[in-house]
């Protein structure tokens, strides 16, 4: 599914209750000064948190990136087919190296939503986010402690 420009904020809806795997669109704007490497503009985003224990209004996602001309960058991008989403429209790449905390309201509205991903896909790039945020040297350091 294209990313719905055409909706005008003041029709936005929130019927459904943000979970733990799914799959919006989110605009991530334009970039600014020299960031060459940060997301811009709109892009599939996974919602990585439990939407009950952080602020309310307030989740933390992860750009979907199209493998589409590119290729795979960095050991932390997770392939996603796009038969694993059905709102996707190419193979694309979580990028678990990537982590953004944003509001829902007028960020995530029903109309952005694409799709759940199933707890084996998640199990993949919460693998790849453990890496990223060194879980295992926090076990190290606690089990010495």
């Amino acid at each position: 599914m294209p990313f719905p420009m055409h909706i005008r904020v003041s029709d936005f809806y929130y019927e459904r209750e943000i979970q733990w795997g799914d799959v919006y669109w989110f605009d991530f704007g334009a970039v600014r000064g020299n960031q060459e490497r940060t997301m811009a503009g709109p892009h599939p985003a996974l919602v990585v948190s439990n939407p009950a224990v952080t602020l309310e209004g307030v989740v933390l996602i992860m750009p979907i990136s199209s493998i589409e001309h590119k290729k795979q960058e960095y050991r932390f991008h997770v392939p996603l087919g796009k038969h694993e989403c059905r709102g996707l429209e190419n193979d694309s790449f979580v990028q678990a190296d990537r982590i953004y905390s944003v509001t829902v309201h007028n960020n995530l509205p029903d109309q952005f939503y694409l799709g759940h991903l199933d707890y084996q896909v998640m199990r993949r790039i919460f693998n790849q986010l453990m890496l990223v945020l060194n879980f295992d040297g926090l076990r190290k350091a606690l089990s010495t402690s």
